[in-house]
């Protein structure tokens, strides 16, 4: 079976792991010619470090990553809110782990060994037949394919050749990342809420955090900020733990700026060519899980198409059995950017009490095998 992966992020690179483990070699090719920048931080709660276990790749991550014991939440000014022990609800999977991504992307990179990746090579055009994919490349050239993985993240090219009618939706929110150094002692999960707006703060390493900052702006209004735009005005009235990174962001760090988007599609499969990942269903980062459901999704794939001869069904048994999971979590993602919206004196009231209650209820159904 000849199956080409079109990403070369987190859930292609895992897809052709899961492959390799089940004895096939596919292609992947990635249009960014280099590593991934380095200035996004990556949570992994226990379900996505299950998925690193089953990849074979649990020990290499770690060695490298910062065990994440406690999430706690602040109102704006500071004031404690809730906090929360991970390995309460975790136990049974595994621990909830931070890295920056581009860390983990190098360790299931270098993890291929019968993968043919292409770098700074990007698809331009899909044709299916009976015999499978044409496929052309920017660079002149074209192979044909049984199987065409679409994994290309949010913006993907996959889903716009083949789904040209799907498209991502704003959800309100603009975002910054960055990492930067770890000068205020953040040793877990930190998250402040105010109106409209939130800070978060994540260790990476033992020296350095990674920042996470939205606010809420209407679609109109996108084009007045930029990575440049000043972090510390726009959020005036927040308090420590966080504040303090971005007041005093060294020169010339590197700031990632975006929207947030949500990808909700009544289907993943045209003929043989199938989506995972966010190309799929990408989701705000409220519950943390875009990186664990790719996995998922890459380990539940590699085994559907390998375990009997019908490829048809195969990747009707990889959207049925990921269908329920995926849309849980989109939805739980939902809830919890409407309770962000709510103002400030609803928000405590809930989180003071049931803080704890919310986070198990939102992530035991991930307990679950995949």
């Amino acid at each position: 079976m000849r199956i080409l992966i079109v990403g070369g992020g987190i859930a292609g690179l895992s897809l052709a792991k899961a492959l390799e483990q089940r004895g096939v070699a596919a292609d992947l090719v990635e249009r960014q010619s280099g590593q991934p920048a380095g200035g996004a931080g990556l949570y992994l709660p226990g379900n996505a470090t299950r998925a690193l276990q089953q990849l074979g790749l649990f020990a290499d991550v770690v060695a490298k990553a910062v065990p994440i014991e406690t999430q706690r939440i602040f109102d704006w000014r500071g004031k404690l809110l809730n906090t929360i022990r991970t390995q309460d609800v975790w136990r049974e999977c595994g621990p909830c782990l931070a890295l920056p991504r581009n860390a983990l992307q190098a360790m299931l990179q270098a993890a291929l060994v019968q993968t043919d990746v292409s770098l700074g090579k990007a698809v331009t055009e899909i044709r299916q037949s009976p015999a499978g994919c044409e496929v052309a490349f920017d660079n002149g050239t074209a192979g044909t394919y049984d199987l065409v993985v679409g994994a290309d993240g949010i913006n993907s090219v996959v889903r716009r050749i083949t789904f040209p009618a799907e498209t991502p939706r704003y959800l309100g929110n603009i975002c910054w990342r960055v990492i930067t150094r770890n000068t205020v002692g953040i040793d877990g999960w930190t998250s402040m809420l105010g109106n409209g707006r939130t800070l978060l703060a994540l260790p990476v390493s033992t020296t350095d955090v990674y920042v996470y900052a939205d606010i809420a702006v209407g679609a109109d209004a996108i084009g007045e900020f930029s990575p440049r735009s000043a972090l510390p005005s726009l959020l005036a009235g927040f308090g420590a733990p966080v504040f303090p990174l971005i007041e005093n962001l060294p020169a010339g760090t590197e700031v990632h700026f975006g929207r947030i988007e949500q990808v909700r599609m009544a289907e993943w499969v045209k003929g043989r060519v199938v989506l995972i990942g966010d190309a799929a269903h990408a989701s705000s980062p409220s519950m943390a899980s875009g990186a664990g459901m790719a996995m998922e999704d890459a380990l539940v794939l590699a085994e559907t198409i390998t375990a009997g001869p019908s490829l048809d069904k195969a990747l009707a048994a990889y959207a049925a059995r990921r269908r329920t999971r995926v849309e849980w979590v989109q939805a739980q993602c939902e809830l919890r950017d409407r309770m962000r919206r709510l103002p400030a004196l609803a928000r405590s009231a809930i989180l003071k009490p049931f803080g704890q209650t919310l986070y198990r209820r939102s992530y035991t159904p991930l307990l679950k095998p995949i």
